[in-house]
């Protein structure tokens, strides 16, 4: 086989030469992948249809290999068109948009899950439209369009009402809808909805993944609300259903998130060091990088600086606000306001007060009305010091 016949539909032949020359190291579903394609050479054919591109999908996302199954994804929703399998289709290329979520390529999920909105299948099936809907709404947050998320995420819930969906969908769009108001400011609706949908459905016979995941959306619209009480109480509900053993990489998550909301909220005792370390430990197993990374160090920063260790917290918060654009625009601004406060509390008011203002801008930006008064709130008593 040439190389262009080996990396056909999958691979450009630059990719295929690096690996050949030992230049990059291939994932595991690529080994297989291609492996399978020269044996099949040898025996005269190859069978590359959507179930086989699938199950390398789907293979890749068990070995939370994300940017391969974007791509094995999309070639088996191609393959199951061109078969003429439209629900497959579908069920692919929602796959892959949701694996461009995962690994924080929102503008490429947006672009795909706006097309699955938009097609005919989800008009015939709210429950598919509300999925695309539901996924759109985290994608928005996810480039800091903060009012977009908020209207995509109520369509989802208005969708999924009455429609085929179960329970566990329900709630999904629910906790989306809820986290997407809080973000945008939009606390007291947040948690109205989170009292009249999220609650009551908690009552009824889920998985414990499904409820803990529900209660940690829960806490977090308390901890927005300054309600530190109910926010811890859901929070250790949440942490005592989502164990490491039936989902890890979903633990580094929580635990990394509920780190950031329990300083943000001014809580630096030794159970929010534990979150941190949990997340640290997790984190390394399943390989969590990239922004996950920079928001666990921006709460060590955090940490530091509650526990007065000011001057090693601004050189931590300084080292990820380096890399900031990797974050989303909200996240960004949050740090931006951290970091002006560690300054000023190290003794440089200036420095602290223009990073103040780089807050208030992109929290303003974001659509994030209310965090941006905040922001301003603080340089302007920062000034008057």
């Amino acid at each position: 086989m040439t190389q262009t016949q080996l990396g056909s539909g999958l691979f450009r032949l630059r990719d295929i030469s690096l690996l050949e020359n030992g230049r990059r190291e291939p994932a595991p579903g690529i080994v297989r992948l291609l492996s399978d394609r020269l044996a099949a050479a040898g025996t005269g054919g190859a069978d590359e249809g959507a179930l086989f591109l699938e199950l390398s999908a789907r293979q890749a996302v068990d070995e939370r290999d994300y940017s391969t199954a974007c791509l094995m994804a999309q070639a088996a929703a191609e393959a199951a068109l061109a078969e003429g399998d439209s629900d497959a289709w579908w069920n692919l290329t929602y796959l892959a948009a949701r694996c461009f979520c995962t690994i924080h390529a929102y503008r490429d999920s947006i672009r795909t899950a706006s097309g699955l909105a938009r097609h005919g299948l989800a008009s015939e099936r709210r429950d598919r439209a509300a999925q695309a809907e539901t996924l759109l709404a985290t994608a928005y947050q996810g480039i800091g369009e903060l009012g977009a998320a908020v209207d995509h995420a109520r369509r989802a819930v208005d969708l999924v009402q009455g429609s085929e969906a179960g329970v566990a969908a329900f709630m999904d769009t629910c906790e989306t809808l809820v986290t997407a108001l809080a973000e945008a400011g939009q606390v007291e609706a947040a948690w109205a909805y989170c009292c009249t949908l999220v609650l009551p459905v908690l009552e009824t016979d889920l998985s414990s993944q499904t409820k803990g995941k529900a209660l940690w959306a829960v806490g977090n619209v308390a901890f927005r609300r300054g309600d530190k009480r109910t926010g811890l109480l859901h929070h250790r509900a949440a942490g005592n259903l989502l164990r490491p053993e039936f989902d890890v990489e979903l633990w580094a998550r929580f635990n990394n998130a509920t780190a950031a909301v329990r300083l943000a909220a001014g809580i630096h005792d030794d159970e929010t060091l534990a979150c941190i370390e949990h997340a640290e430990a997790a984190m390394s197993v399943v390989g969590l990088s990239g922004p996950e990374e920079l928001e666990l160090a921006h709460s060590r920063g955090l940490l530091l600086d509650l526990n007065g260790d000011h001057a090693r917290a601004v050189g931590l918060l300084s080292d990820v606000y380096i890399r900031r654009d990797e974050l989303s625009p909200q996240d960004s601004a949050e740090l931006a306001l951290h970091l002006g406060l560690a300054l000023a509390r190290a003794g440089q008011a200036d420095a602290g007060s223009a990073y103040l203002a780089d807050s208030e801008r992109s929290f303003r930006s974001a659509g994030a009305g209310d965090r941006a008064a905040h922001a301003a709130a603080l340089a302007q008593d920062l000034a008057s010091c």
